[in-house]
């Protein structure tokens, strides 16, 4: 395939049991996580199906599972992705994260023009919704949750097709670089991917640490606190960040950078 964009990511890449991840900066967190058992079946949601409170999703390989789950001593309600076999609930990915519910009386739901949105099933007001980042026109949207942690949407009948999806969970990471997640910019689009810490164990609002690419002068990556810059990664040296003399080849995961 020729490739006509310019864009600058950064891959992980993980090597070992499909349980292992990288959290960066912020450590591991072994947090208790109030959710749902009752699940579907199936990996997948079609047009017009709706998760409610008390139902998730599944991936095939019940790797990752997706519904409604409480954070630590919150009474707050959220939509997330976590690893299912893991006893000490992770959440990887949370899609209302700066709009809790506050009661279980919503909705998760696939629209016929492949949107998800999360609304109140009493009022039909929108608490959230994803993009649709597909410039065709959708006929019959499938939202599959990946045995990757990685919820996409694509069009019924299609091969999935993870670099051009109608919407996925990777393009919208919030506090977890799961393996395949890139992080950094599409310099053609402008659409960029970082990491956001939490507020704190019971809220998963945006919080005041970051971790991103920083790309004037020669990309490196950078940890922040709101503005201020706290460490350089330094640029890569075709075999690490000259800033980050620990990042070791090493049997767990390993990094790649791509400048085009």
């Amino acid at each position: 395939m020729k490739k006509t964009s310019v864009i600058l990511f950064y891959y992980v890449t993980d090597t070992l049991m499909e349980e292992r991840r990288v959290k960066l900066i912020f450590g591991f967190l072994l947090l208790p996580y109030s959710s749902i058992t009752c699940s579907y079946a199936a990996a997948t949601i079609s047009a017009n199906q709706t998760v409610r409170y008390n139902e998730t999703i599944v991936s095939s390989q019940q790797t990752f599972e997706l519904g409604f789950f409480r954070p630590g001593e919150s009474m707050n309600y959220y939509v997330g992705i976590w690893y299912k076999k893991i006893l000490n609930r992770t959440v990887v990915w949370v899609a209302n994260q700066n709009t809790p519910l506050t009661d279980t009386s919503c909705e998760l739901t696939l629209t016929l023009q492949g949107f998800l949105i999360l609304q109140n099933a009493t009022t039909g007001s929108v608490i959230w919704s994803s993009a649709n980042s597909s410039t065709t026109t959708v006929r019959s949207p499938i939202g599959h949750l990946l045995d990757t942690g990685n919820f996409i949407i694509y069009e019924e009948g299609d091969v999935i097709n993870q670099e051009n999806p109608i919407w996925q969970s990777f393009d919208l990471v919030t506090d977890t670089l799961l393996p395949g997640v890139k992080l950094g910019w599409n310099l053609v689009t402008g659409k960029e991917r970082h990491l956001t810490s939490w507020k704190s164990e019971d809220d998963p609002a945006s919080g005041e640490f970051s971790y991103s690419i920083d790309t004037r002068g020669y990309p490196q990556t950078v940890i922040k606190e709101g503005q201020e810059i706290k460490f350089r990664g330094g640029p890569w040296n075709g075999l690490r960040y000259t800033g980050s003399p620990n990042m070791r080849p090493n049997w767990f995961y390993n990094f790649t950078f791509v400048l085009n």
